[in-house]
């Protein structure tokens, strides 16, 4: 144990135990999600944006806890694996400039990072964020997808591979992910999976495969 955490011990970020980040009976109670298709595209979710997992997710992005990547890279990537999809790269949703300063960090860069190393499989940082977005919050599935219109390019001199796997923390209509699919299919590459934390429960029904 190291000695910052014998002085500070770490609490779960999903039930606020003392003892770990992610304790074992979080991780084992994740409510699964089989794997969908999201617009044509395999959607594969870590589970559901409730409980534990929610309050973990939140406390990723909005405390901050960066740290948290790790231990939240790892089921996902158990997801990814049990779902049998190869995958040549992965690439993340990208935020704004602005929106990075004021955070800090990219919590779905951060977990990208760790499921790339946890794969082996290379991070490709070509997609960008080039139009500020009002938030997203309270608005519809149809109100998102006008607001994402033009959000998103990949300004990568390498076009974008085929089969690219797409990483984010939450889809709550899939207009985000949708959007910057279609930036990578307009540099011709394509997504071959979206990965994600979890799914909102106002997520519209998706066809599972």
């Amino acid at each position: 144990m190291a000695l910052l955490d014998m002085i500070f011990p770490p609490r779960c970020a999903g039930c606020d135990r003392y003892g770990a980040v992610w304790c074992r009976s979080c991780a084992t109670g994740l409510r699964r999600v089989p794997v969908g298709t999201l617009g044509g595209i395999p959607l594969v979710a870590t589970g559901r944006l409730e409980g534990p997992l929610q309050q973990a997710i939140h406390a990723y992005k909005y405390r901050p806890r960066p740290q948290l990547a790790a231990a939240l890279a790892e089921p996902l990537g158990g997801a990814l694996l049990a779902a049998g999809l190869l995958l040549p790269a992965l690439s993340f949703v990208p935020l704004h400039p602005r929106r990075l300063r004021e955070r800090g960090f990219n919590q779905a860069e951060r977990l990208a990072t760790e499921l790339s190393r946890r794969l082996g499989v290379p991070l490709l940082r070509g997609l960008a964020r080039v139009r500020a977005t009002p938030a997203q919050v309270g608005l519809s599935q149809a109100e998102r997808r006008v607001n994402l219109q033009g959000a998103f390019q990949w300004t990568a001199a390498q076009a974008p591979p085929a089969g690219l796997g797409l990483v984010d923390d939450v889809c709550t209509t899939g207009a985000t992910l949708q959007a910057a699919a279609q930036a990578v299919a307009e540099s011709g590459g394509s997504i071959g999976a979206f990965l994600v934390l979890a799914v909102a429960q106002t997520l519209p029904a998706v066809a599972v495969t």
